[in-house]
């Protein structure tokens, strides 16, 4: 999670990508919280120049690795429109600085390890990789997007792959790692390619087209030569094709393969492709007869005046003959989400945006559970190590936390934060081995990191932190 301020705006709370670490900004004082979640939780302050600051971003240490014994630094990347800090963490202080970055950057991250930066420059004219080892920059020119679905590094060996628009065709690049020379240069049959996607076992890249085009998702080796088009299930009328929505590949635990590709489509469907041959294996439906059987249908019902709720049991036709939410898309996928071990796939469709879906994968794919709410779904976030799933839904009523696991009465829990009017809240895990599974609650002006405890059938949200972006607290 990045934080960015509006214009002179408060910089919000940023998180790393394990929730261990926080940080935010105060008057001209950069603080960062340590260990939030244990008791020797610590806070550095130090003092920054980029007044007022437009990005705050940590380094994702995981997703990097490149093998078990690597040592990968922490750091903290902090910049306004034409400088750029980056932080080391014991002692909080500055390690390297990027100065006179040309004026209306787009994006500014970290690159491939902790020693790159990455400034995607305005209209997307080109994208510089800046070397904190070599002192040296690297230039592709024009990248089709400033955001992460425009690229991607390779797991563990970090080649680059990245969509570039240099005329009116699209194309994809493969660069090696560090030194950025040109693996593969590959002109795309897209109409307006989407994005791409590596596999979790870095085997193949994924890009995905327009939904106007129908059904198109190219499937690349890890080098950019073309393996693969999938244009929809074979021995389906392709005359109503609505397109693809999004894309997302099952993990790969414990360095293994990726072994499923889910295509969701705006007509509501998901293609799952089973990444042997890349042919639909079976399409997942957001749409039910009312007078099917099926289990663990749990619906949100208020149980008291001041707004505290809890799941109830609910039937088939009680949950799947709801009325639809009016608002946005009238179809489409809008999240997908696999648990860590790929046993699981959560959903949320764009017709039923207060619905969760949850199917097994393990087998024929089945629909296992559904959870009705009553508001929209915001976020649905997998631990990252075991199969429980936080709901955090849009609700300006009381804040409260949605909790399920395969093992368990799913669980609602009102979160002790100040209320925000517009009800969006953000939730996401402490990565570790804590048995109460922790995880942080957060609106704009405060942050609490806590867990559920369950006591005499009554859960409520014990807290092990809390911090305010407008204090030291």
């Amino acid at each position: 999670m990045d934080a960015s301020t509006g214009s002179g705006g408060p910089l919000n709370l940023c998180l790393s990508e394990d929730g261990l670490y926080a940080a935010h900004v105060s008057g001209k004082g950069l603080i960062v919280h340590s260990d939030v979640a244990s008791e020797n939780k610590e806070v550095q302050i130090a003092r920054i120049k980029e007044i007022p600051l437009k990005s705050l971003k940590y380094f994702n240490v995981e997703s990097s690795r490149t093998s078990d014994d690597e040592v990968v630094s922490r750091r903290l990347l902090s910049a306004n429109d034409n400088r750029i800090s980056v932080w080391q963490f014991t002692p909080l202080e500055i390690l390297a600085e990027i100065e006179n970055i040309e004026p209306g950057s787009l994006a500014v991250d970290f690159g491939a390890d902790e020693n790159e930066v990455l400034v995607f420059h305005a209209w997307n004219t080109k994208l510089s990789v800046h070397s904190l080892e070599t002192g040296r920059s690297s230039v592709i020119k024009t990248p089709k997007f400033a955001h992460h679905l425009g690229f991607g590094y390779r797991p563990r060996t970090r080649h680059l792959a990245i969509l570039l628009k240099p005329e009116t065709s699209d194309l994809l690049t493969v660069h090696e790692p560090r030194s950025y020379e040109l693996v593969n240069r590959t002109v795309l049959s897209t109409i307006d390619a989407q994005g791409l996607k590596w596999s979790p076992d870095g085997k193949w890249i994924a890009i995905w087209d327009i939904a106007s085009a129908g059904t198109k998702v190219l499937v690349f080796t890890a080098d950019g030569q073309l393996f693969r088009t999938y244009s929809g299930p074979s021995g389906v009328d392709d005359s109503f094709d609505l397109g693809v929505k999004q894309i997302e590949w099952s993990p790969a635990p414990n360095k293994g393969v990726s072994g499923i590709l889910a295509v969701g489509k705006v007509n509501g469907n998901i293609d799952l492709l089973r990444t042997r041959t890349f042919s639909s294996a079976t399409t997942l439906s957001h749409v039910f007869q009312t007078d099917q059987q099926c289990l663990n249908i749990w619906r949100e019902r208020y149980t008291s005046a001041a707004g505290d709720a809890e799941y109830a049991e609910a039937s088939c036709s009680s949950a799947l003959s709801m009325s639809p939410e009016s608002a946005g898309p009238p179809r489409g996928v809008l999240t997908m989400t696999f648990s860590p071990d790929g046993h699981l796939l959560a959903t949320v469709d764009t017709a039923r945006q207060n619905v969760v879906w949850i199917w097994s994968l393990e087998g024929t794919p089945t629909l296992v559970s559904a959870l009705v709410h009553e508001q929209p779904v915001r976020q649905i976030v997998w631990h990252p190590s075991t199969p429980q799933l936080l709901i955090n839904t849009i609700t300006n009523t009381l804040p409260a936390i949605r909790w399920w696991s395969p093992s368990g009465h799913p669980l609602i829990a009102r979160v002790p934060i100040q209320r925000n009017e517009s009800g969006k809240y953000d939730v996401r895990w402490v990565a570790g081995t804590n048995p109460n599974s922790p995880f942080w609650f957060s609106s704009p002006e405060q942050h609490v990191i806590g867990y559920l405890s369950t006591l005499d059938g009554a859960v409520e949200f014990e807290v092990l932190n809390s911090v305010s972006s407008k204090s030291l607290s």
